[in-house]
């Protein structure tokens, strides 16, 4: 009965966790940066663009230069070919995206919300991504899904930058 209690409680502690995974690469550049949805890989509608506004908060909190803002772009669901042609015809320099995986709240009866992001940089110079991250994060059921994103990109970003 107790290695029960004990596998139950660390199973509850771990599901309540969160994950970083940071590509190591150089500091983020500050320049010449643009924010263009993500994909949504999930059934909430439109959370790849909810995400991305999110995180061209984030950056410009963080004194980043956004050259074109994500308003410049319709409110829907972006494919990947879509998002590749939006990276093509771009001029910025560098170009922040990803995949947004998980982004709803857990159904029962406490409803907890849970993100699974993952950010890419693509660096049209080099053409090529030049930085990711992954964000897996469950939050408590006084916490909000663009609450739980903010922090995850606000964590992730100080480490990067450190």
């Amino acid at each position: 009965m107790k290695k029960l209690l004990m596998m139950l409680s660390l199973l509850f502690f771990i599901g309540c966790g969160e994950v970083y995974n940071i590509e190591k690469t150089t500091n983020l550049p500050k320049q010449n940066i643009e924010v263009i949805p993500f994909a949504n890989f999930t059934q909430t509608q439109l959370a790849g663009y909810k995400v991305a506004g999110i995180i061209e908060g984030v950056l410009k909190s963080k004194d980043f230069n956004i050259s074109q803002s994500l308003w410049d772009f319709p409110e829907e669901d972006y494919t990947l070919k879509e998002i590749k042609n939006i990276i093509e015809n771009t001029n910025s320099k560098y170009i922040v995206t990803g995949y947004v995986n998980e982004y709803r709240y857990k159904t029962g009866i406490d409803g907890e919300p849970v993100i699974s992001i993952t950010i890419k940089i693509y660096d049209k110079t080099k053409q090529k991504y030049i930085y990711t991250a992954t964000i897996s994060k469950a939050g408590n059921t006084y916490e909000s899904l663009g609450t739980i994103t903010q922090e995850a990109f606000n964590k992730v970003l100080d480490a990067k930058n450190n």
